[in-house]
């Protein structure tokens, strides 16, 4: 008897994809007793932009969108950027304005002008639901673009404060009363979804 040499080789595909019709080879392991092989039909540098792009888009992009979805998402994160360096210069000017940095400033003086202002913010979202929470349902894009209007005139007023120090106090009370309707709707909205 012959002996005869067993081949077996088994190959392994790695598809990437979100449907059927979007399905593309992404690897191809091939094993055999002798040898092991990898192949992969991505660039390194292509998996990890799909990898990204996986992580920021909808499953099934572009298909699974509207054609409006990528121009809003550009103004979105646009807007959300530039909230965000506002945010930071507000915050900026408001621990310039209570003293940090100076030599005459008290850790005591700054945290109690800190604590007002958070708690009239507080006071402030509360006493906003008291009197207006069952109507927010009714015309929520309405009070949206309240929320919005109120929380950049908080900030604003937050960026103005040190320019009036005498009325330093009341000026970031009132933004931080401001801030507190947009910051109560952002939460309703949140409980509204379930998330």
């Amino acid at each position: 008897m012959e002996d005869k040499e067993i081949t077996s080789k088994i190959v392994v595909e790695e598809w990437s994809g979100s449907s059927s019709m979007k399905l593309s080879r992404t690897a191809i392991l091939t094993a055999s007793i002798t040898s092991f092989s990898v192949h992969r039909s991505d660039s390194r540098f292509n998996e990890v932009r799909r990898k990204i792009l996986e992580a920021f888009v909808p499953e099934g992009f572009p298909s699974s969108v509207t054609p409006d979805y990528v121009p809003f998402q550009i103004w979105d994160s646009l807007q959300g950027l530039s909230t965000y360096i506002r945010t930071m210069l507000s915050t900026q000017a408001l621990l310039s304005a209570i003293g940090v940095g100076e030599k005459s400033a008290t850790v005591i003086g700054a945290t109690f002008q800190w604590f007002l202002r958070d708690f009239t913010g507080m006071l402030g979202g509360i006493l906003f639901t008291f009197y207006q929470g069952s109507n927010l349902d009714s015309n929520a894009k309405m009070w949206r673009l309240v929320a919005d209007l109120m929380n950049d005139i908080g900030m604003l007023m937050d960026l103005l404060s040190p320019l009036f120090p005498s009325a330093f106090l009341v000026i970031v009370c009132l933004g931080s009363l401001s801030r507190s309707f947009s910051k109560f709707f952002e939460n309703l909205v949140i409980y509204k979804r379930g998330i």
